[in-house]
């Protein structure tokens, strides 16, 4: 059970902020997940990414932001792709009452927790806007 002061923080803390903590540790398992997969020690990625190997730890410990510079040098580095942007899906144009309307569709990717092994690509809810294709493996 929470105290009301933690419930209390947790309701206060901006958006943004909620984004970005979300964002950075599903960052740091996926990479920390990667270099299990591929047996890759934090000391190796540094002299792959000629950085120091405190710099690593920082990294993956949350002591430290990533760059976009240094995200993508990972990614590159690991052969995976550790950040992905959604991409806007041209939709027909058609006319309604002498107005031509466009329809945008954006596809966003979220993970998805299986109990079978593989790789499982499902929908998940679809709205007006967006059909979202979830994937896990």
């Amino acid at each position: 059970m929470r105290s009301k002061t933690v419930d209390r923080l947790l309701k206060s803390t901006p958006k943004d902020v909620e984004i970005f903590v979300d964002l950075y540790a599903d960052l740091l398992v996926r990479i920390n997940q990667i270099l299990r997969e591929k047996d890759i020690s934090k000391k190796e990625l540094a002299e792959k990414l000629d950085k120091k190997p405190s710099e690593i730890s920082k990294w993956l410990s949350g002591d430290h932001n990533f760059t976009l510079r240094s995200l993508a040098k990972l990614s590159a580095e690991l052969g995976e792709t550790l950040l992905e942007v959604p991409k806007k899906k041209a939709q027909p144009e058609f006319l309604e009452d002498g107005y031509i309307c466009r329809v945008h569709t954006f596809v966003r990717y979220t993970k998805v927790e299986t109990k079978t092994e593989g790789k499982v690509w499902q929908f998940a809810e679809e709205s007006e806007q967006s059909n979202e294709l979830s994937y896990a493996g």
